[in-house]
């Protein structure tokens, strides 16, 4: 049985660039697992007319490592979790054996243990739809990228009228509305100035789509005192 420290060529982190594997070189693995996890996989090995080490081996070719590594290590079975072997050759030929539950597969050398079952539990996961393998162009990449950028520019823009229009609204009055200069002043007009009911309704209407609480710059109070300046001004 090949010991699991002698196979592990990878370095700690697993990362793809940092995976030594002689692909002139194969070796058997022996994989300690549950053995509901040995029966469902090779279960799905049969229904797809493959080996586990093909399952192991697609895996591989079409995810990225790092989705890999971070899918769940089934782990080893549990002490009581046991299958009984009889011995077919050699001195003991005809003795039973109680063993941890395996698979066993042949691929290149430089798989870590724990790495494949990885990579077979990802396997059942995406069978029982519980993981999708997304497949994109690099000008679908590409173009995921641009819109990221747009909308990140986008965001930037907001924030930046948010804080313009912060600056520049009017400060809302403590006491409301008592007078018509107060009214226009809430309005954006001068203290003095005379407009009439068009001119008054227009810079209502433009005033609101900023303020209004369903705006991205909604100001509930500020939106409350514009709708009293609109009374008084429009009732005078």
């Amino acid at each position: 049985m090949p010991d699991d420290s002698a196979l592990n060529y990878a370095t700690a982190n697993h990362k793809n660039d940092a995976i030594s594997i002689n692909y002139k070189k194969s070796q058997s693995y022996i994989v300690p697992c549950s053995s509901s996890f040995r029966d469902r996989v090779t279960a799905f090995a049969d229904s797809q007319g493959a080996s586990v080490a093909d399952l192991a081996r697609s895996v591989f070719l079409l995810v990225p490592n790092e989705t890999v590594m971070a899918t769940d290590d089934p782990g080893e079975p549990a002490p009581d979790d046991r299958e009984v072997v009889k011995l077919q050759s050699g001195p003991s030929k005809g003795r039973t054996l109680r063993r941890k539950p395996r698979l066993q597969l042949r691929l290149p050398i430089g798989y870590d243990i724990a790495r494949l079952r990885r990579a077979l539990s990802l396997a059942l996961k995406m069978a029982d739809g519980e993981k999708m393998l997304s497949v994109e162009s690099a000008d679908d990449r590409k173009k995921r990228s641009d819109d990221q950028v747009a909308r990140t520019r986008l965001e930037e823009d907001i924030e930046q009228l948010q804080r313009i229009i912060g600056d520049l609204a009017f400060e809302p009055l403590r006491e409301g509305i008592s007078s018509r200069s107060e009214a226009l002043h809430v309005m954006g007009f001068a203290p003095t100035a005379v407009p009439d009911q068009k001119a008054i309704r227009g810079r209502y209407r433009r005033l609101a789509l900023v303020f209004h609480p369903d705006s991205p710059f909604g100001d509930h109070q500020r939106m409350s005192q514009l709708n009293e300046a609109l009374e008084k001004l429009t009732r005078a």
